[in-house]
């Protein structure tokens, strides 16, 4: 037998570089590769957003499960692994994207001017990055695999922004523990939409179990990482496993995606760059400095009106109080209002919020700087001029945030626009889905002007001595209570 036999002697191969056999697995898990671009393309337009929102989170936001969303989105997105019906076609791709991407840009940057402080309640900036994310995965994957996705933007939709999730913390009664069951709650979905390989029982069982454990956790444990935990790892540990567990069958990991020439991924990054070094970050209201934290004692304004609705908003031990001031024969009537609260961040959450009633949606306006109002005080007021009825309570105020050595507070001087001084400045009410939502939606579409009405002389005079009042009690030992 000859020295080299054929049949029996082994062939070493060649050792094959690490950089090649990451370039060949690259090559052979597209899908992969390009949902690693699309995440990093849509970090780039989150970025200075997102630090805002750690930012919030940190001072003890109640929305802090906006630090998952992100995860939440790419977790749904890589769950739609089959290929979409249909012929695609890159030009259309490319169409679709300008069409959504101008049209979803444009709409969020009006609706900010126009209604100001709603969109700073509903922090709607933070809709741009949906509106991002769905046009990086149209360039990647084509438009028919992304409208396929809807129930991913549906979810997106009321989970970027923080209001639908205050409003149900809200409806659970506004404890550390709702805002954790709210967490919870949102991360089930996650799982739900992001497990579309495995059966329907298995799907529901691991919803069900993921949020019945994360209910668990909100009972028993409250604050910053439970919310993370609940609302972020453990959706993610749970889908991993069930889908590499129970696939319902060979479902394919990869499948045909349409080509895209360099061009495409050029634009891409030029536009992610541009978002980066365009987007403005969240900013936080400025404060007015450190006050005597029993200042409400030394006026004589008398025992305050207490309003409790304002726990399921920023917590327990929080607590709204009106003050109403002694009345001045000749001046309009006036009062105090102080809300309290252990928590700077759930009170930044609701810092462009309306407490008062109004027939239209109304903004917040900086005060002059050069005034003596104190630092980063705002004004606000109902429309006089528009008033249907004698008996609408027409108001106007301005509010500013300080902080005592051991809570915040946001005070608001509102004075009532009945120059008689007969009828008194409304209540506080809470908020509600119709004054958030409907309302503004109504106003918009029936093209009303943006007409704000002018203010008395006489109200503002009396606002501004109020304050100056309020301030100097405030930051000042007296000797005796300070009146109107």
């Amino acid at each position: 037998m000859s020295v080299l036999d054929l049949r029996t002697a082994a062939v070493i191969p060649a050792p094959a570089s690490a950089l090649g056999e990451r370039l060949r697995w690259m090559s052979s898990h597209p899908f992969r590769l390009r949902m690693a671009a699309a995440v990093a393309l849509t970090a780039a337009g989150w970025a200075p957003l997102y630090a805002g929102v750690v930012d919030a989170a940190a001072q003890g936001s109640r929305g802090a499960y906006l630090l998952v969303v992100p995860v939440l989105l790419v977790m749904i997105a890589a769950a739609y692994r089959t290929p979409p019906r249909g012929v695609g076609d890159a030009e259309s791709d490319w169409i679709v994207v300008a069409l959504v991407g101008a049209g979803g840009f444009t709409a969020i940057h009006l609706l900010a001017q126009r209604l100001p402080t709603l969109a700073g309640l509903w922090r709607l900036p933070l809709l741009s990055t949906v509106v991002w994310f769905a046009c990086v995965l149209t360039v990647l994957f084509g438009v028919r695999h992304v409208v396929r996705m809807w129930p991913l933007w549906l979810f997106a939709l009321c989970i970027t922004t923080p209001l639908p999730a205050l409003m149900a913390t809200a409806a659970l009664g506004g404890s550390d523990h709702a805002v954790t069951a709210v967490a919870a709650g949102v991360g089930a979905l996650a799982i739900a939409l992001s497990t579309r390989a495995v059966t329907w029982r298995v799907r529901m069982a691991a919803t069900l179990g993921c949020l019945a454990i994360g209910l668990a956790i909100a009972w028993a444990w409250t604050g910053l990482w439970p919310t993370v935990l609940v609302a972020g790892v453990l959706p993610v540990l749970t889908t991993a496993t069930v889908v590499r567990i129970h696939t319902k069958s060979a479902v394919a990991d990869e499948f045909p995606l349409p080509d895209r020439a360099p061009l495409s991924a050029a634009v891409l990054v030029a536009v992610a760059a541009a978002l980066l070094l365009t987007a403005a970050p969240s900013a936080g209201r400025a404060g007015g400095g450190i006050v005597d934290g029993t200042w409400t004692q030394r006026t004589a304004w008398g025992a305050p009106t207490t309003y409790g609705f304002i726990t399921r908003y920023l917590g327990p031990g929080s607590r709204w109080e009106r003050f109403s001031v002694p009345p001045v024969e000749g001046l309009p009537a006036a009062a105090v209002d102080v809300v309290t609260a252990d928590n700077a961040g759930a009170l930044r959450d609701v810092a462009d919020a309306v407490w008062y009633p109004s027939a239209r949606p109304l903004a917040y306006r900086n005060a002059d700087p050069s005034s003596s109002l104190p630092t980063g005080a705002r004004t606000i007021h109902s429309n006089a001029d528009a008033a249907t009825t004698g008996t609408d309570g027409q108001w106007y105020a301005i509010t500013w945030t300080w902080h005592t050595p051991r809570v915040h507070q946001q005070v608001t001087v509102i004075v009532s626009q009945a120059l008689t001084g007969a009828t008194p400045p409304p209540p506080p009410a809470p908020l509600s889905v119709s004054a958030m939502a409907l309302a503004p939606a109504l106003w918009l579409a029936r093209q009303q002007p943006d007409d704000t009405g002018q203010v008395d002389e006489l109200v503002l005079a009396r606002a501004s001595d109020l304050v100056e009042t309020v301030t100097a009690v405030a930051r000042h030992r007296t000797d005796g209570p300070a009146g109107a």
